[in-house]
């Protein structure tokens, strides 16, 4: 085995101890599985002085990121920064130079994708980001890979951890603001809860999902979003009596116009596997135009199931490496930068009259033929007699 590679890590929390620690702890399996040696030459953190992992070595440590991206025994950087300020800068350095990048960030790559693939391209670089939908759930790997010669339709699904948390314990009893208080509590949600319970995180991961699966430009400002943020536990609770259970849904699809997509609460049937989620669990549904439709679902959010993610594309790109393989470009590259736009969706769904303000979800607003006219003059939603 004669190829030496050298990983460098930006960021030391959660994810990033996790995979650094996995790295050093589980070196020779590893090694086994990619076909080739590695080594970890550094950590880039903002504080020294904080108390880290024990089996991670104080040696591996710098607070300067920007030396560690430009190291030239470095090969791979794994961003475990967040955000899209710092983590930009130093993504896009390590793809200038030639390095592989291989990111959690679904805020970075939900705004600034497109470009950063464009340069990844253009210098011959890789850039993976598995753990930026579903944490665990391969759904990138097989929209990129197995999906590869296949033409994806639709995207679906409920792709928050907080929000579920929450609205399953609104549907215990609790009220919004003690349902979020103990997600907090639990590590489930953040101290400022705003990127989950306002839609923002589950638009990023809407926009990732449909640069990917549609191989469009599209970024999280150019899709219609709501949150959680006004959900009553009434409403919660007169859901329940009609059978459904209020959750966050994503979804994306292919129109004759381009692409209609919407994040928004909306009443799931209690039969539908997107309201059986429980805790941090997350599901996804991939409409194939040969394939059909594939549901995955597993643990959407948590530092191991990340850090498993971003292991893979680790190994992935040691494979690739190894194997001296050309990193080809993924499906969305052909395209250009412009923006895209996505009209929204969930406006062509019917709603109850009990709860007017929620629309009903229907597998159907995927597959169903969608006239040009239908999109330009859709109103809020179709009432039913429910």
């Amino acid at each position: 085995m004669d190829i030496a590679v050298g990983i460098g890590i930006l960021g030391c929390g959660t994810v990033g101890t996790a995979v650094a620690t996995r790295l050093l702890e589980e070196r020779d399996a590893l090694i086994a599985r990619a076909g080739a040696s590695f080594t970890l030459h550094g950590i880039a953190i903002g504080n020294l002085t904080k108390p880290r992992e024990a089996a991670i070595a104080p040696s591996l440590f710098t607070d300067d990121a920007r030396a560690l991206v430009d190291d030239p025994r470095i090969d791979i950087i794994v961003e475990c920064i967040g955000g899209t300020t710092l983590a930009s800068e130093l993504v896009e350095s390590a793809l200038y130079s030639g390095r592989h990048v291989i990111s959690a960030n679904k805020d970075l790559l939900a705004t600034q994708g497109p470009r950063l693939h464009a340069l990844a391209s253009a210098r011959g670089s890789h850039l993976r980001y598995e753990a930026a939908v579903g944490s665990a759930i391969p759904v990138l790997r097989i929209l990129s890979e197995a999906l590869a010669g296949d033409r994806v339709e639709a995207v679906a699904g409920v792709l928050n951890g907080t929000c579920n948390f929450v609205l399953e314990a609104m549907e215990n009893g609790a009220s919004y603001a003690d349902a979020l208080a103990q997600a907090q509590a639990l590590g489930y949600a953040e101290a400022d809860p705003r990127n989950d319970v306002e839609g923002i995180d589950t638009t990023h991961k809407l926009a990732v999902l449909a640069q990917l699966g549609f191989g469009v430009p599209l970024t999280t400002s150019r899709i219609a979003s709501a949150g959680i943020a006004n959900i009553t536990q009434r409403d919660v609770a007169r859901a329940q009596m009609l059978d459904y259970h209020i959750r966050l849904v994503a979804a994306a699809r292919r129109t004759d116009e381009g692409i209609a997509a919407e994040v928004a609460p909306l009443l799931v049937h209690a039969s539908h596997p997107f309201a059986q989620l429980h805790g941090p669990e997350n599901a996804i549904t991939v409409i194939g135009r040969d394939s059909g439709a594939l549901l995955l679902r597993g643990q959407g959010a948590g530092g191991n199931a990340t850090a498993s993610a971003v292991l893979g594309d680790i190994i992935s790109t040691l494979r690739a490496i190894a194997e001296r393989r050309t990193f080809l470009p993924l499906r969305q590259r052909a395209h250009g930068l412009a923006q895209a736009h996505a009209t929204p969706l969930f406006d062509r769904l019917t709603r109850n009259r009990t709860l007017p303000r929620y629309a009903v979800w229907e597998d159907s607003i995927l597959t169903a033929p969608v006239s040009p006219l239908l999109v330009a003059h859709s109103r809020p939603g179709k009432e039913t007699l429910a």
